[in-house]
């Protein structure tokens, strides 16, 4: 898997690595030698395929998908060679070796035709999704869903350190423009300046943040968080700006209402202008992943735990996770979703990336455990 180059185009230009045809080419085949039936679909371009592949279990009374995404993130400035598997003191390493060829290989491994065969026999239809476009926003999963892609039940294969994350953040990025009147700087009084107006915008922008973060804390997750990625404002030393522009990134819990957020700074940013210190402006919601969170007494999470005890003979408490991943989407339409796999997201994205041996083989037995002694009494 590593060999294969499934680069997402937004992270590189070299048409020779980019694009995940060749990794679906990669996983169709290693799906129909389980005897799965394959269907493609092209959710975000024709050379950007998803892979989805069915058992047919003559009665199915339930069923689980399992989900990969097929992209990585670029490969520049990275120390080592991103495409060739070199194994040096126990640890895997290449581009995907975590994020998240890794977990796939294990997950993979211990999907063998005779436990598929023992799955249909007892009424559970498998799923395996193989989805492009993640690392720019899970684009792929969500065209998914929209046409209709889902399941009782689904894993996300992710680098969870082998451990159930049941919960993650939403991430909602909001570009706000605030508007005033030009003139010339040594006459402030006869324009409206947006970057003046940041001293009574900011403040109360933090303030909105922190009550609403503040009264929706999540068990596993805390309270949302803001970052303020970017401000831009003005031209130069003696015209008074008329225009800034905010680039926010916020990361919001499960129990919050996300749309409240931008209701209130849409309400300041009137109040301001009818103070006279701005002539409008507005907020505008450029990206939204939404958060997803299943109870940890769900019967798929208990099933799991149980799985990774008998492997490791400790317990498994189910965790949360600030990052995002496929389990956004597919966790609104599917009925139980959790994210597992092995590796460490620490090494994920970077420029020596890799998975340690202990945690794929570790994967690897707790997906057969899973496979051999749970998941029937779904």
């Amino acid at each position: 898997m590593i060999a294969v180059p499934s680069v997402n185009p937004a992270h590189c230009s070299d048409p020779d690595i980019t694009g995940e045809w060749k990794m679906a080419d990669l996983i169709e085949g290693l799906l129909r030698e389980r005897g799965l039936v394959i269907e493609r679909l092209h959710p975000i371009a024709e050379d950007r395929p998803a892979v989805i592949g069915r058992s047919k279990p003559p009665n199915p009374r339930t069923s689980l998908m399992v989900e990969m995404h097929l992209d990585t993130v670029g490969v520049a400035d990275m120390t080592i060679d991103p495409f060739h598997a070199m194994v040096r003191e126990g640890k895997l390493y290449g581009r995907g070796s975590c994020d998240m060829k890794g977990p796939a290989a294990a997950f993979l491994h211990a999907l063998t035709p005779d436990r598929i065969e023992k799955l249909n026999d007892h009424g559970i239809e498998l799923m395996v999704v193989a989805t492009p476009d993640e690392e720019t926003g899970t684009h792929g999963a969500a065209h998914l869903v929209e046409v209709g892609i889902r399941a009782d039940m689904a894993i996300i294969l992710e680098p969870t350190r082998c451990l159930p994350v049941i919960a993650h953040k939403g991430a909602f990025w909001y570009d706000i423009e605030l508007r005033g009147r030009s003139g010339h700087g040594s006459q402030p009084a006869s324009g409206v300046s947006t970057n003046a107006a940041l001293a009574h915008f900011l403040p109360e922008l933090l303030d909105i943040h922190r009550r609403l973060s503040e009264a929706s804390p999540h068990p596993l997750l805390g309270v949302s968080t803001l970052n303020i990625g970017r401000i831009e404002g003005g031209q130069t030393y003696n015209i008074i700006p008329e225009r800034t522009r905010l680039h926010l990134d916020r990361r919001v819990v499960p129990s919050e209402h996300a749309e409240t957020f931008a209701e209130e700074i849409q309400q300041l940013i009137e109040n301001l202008t009818q103070q006279g210190l701005l002539c409008g402006g507005t907020i505008s919601l450029n990206q939204n992943t939404l958060p997803f969170s299943t109870p940890p007494d769900a019967l798929l999470v208990q099933k799991l735990q149980r799985a990774i005890t008998a492997v490791t003979h400790s317990p498994a408490l189910p965790e949360g996770s600030s990052w995002v991943s496929d389990a956004s989407p597919f966790g609104q339409v599917c009925g139980q979703t959790l994210v597992f796999g092995p590796g460490d997201i620490s090494q994920a994205h970077t420029d020596n990336e890799y998975i340690t041996l202990d945690q794929l083989s570790l994967g690897a037995r707790m997906f057969a455990e899973l496979l051999d002694h749970h998941l029937h009494t779904l």
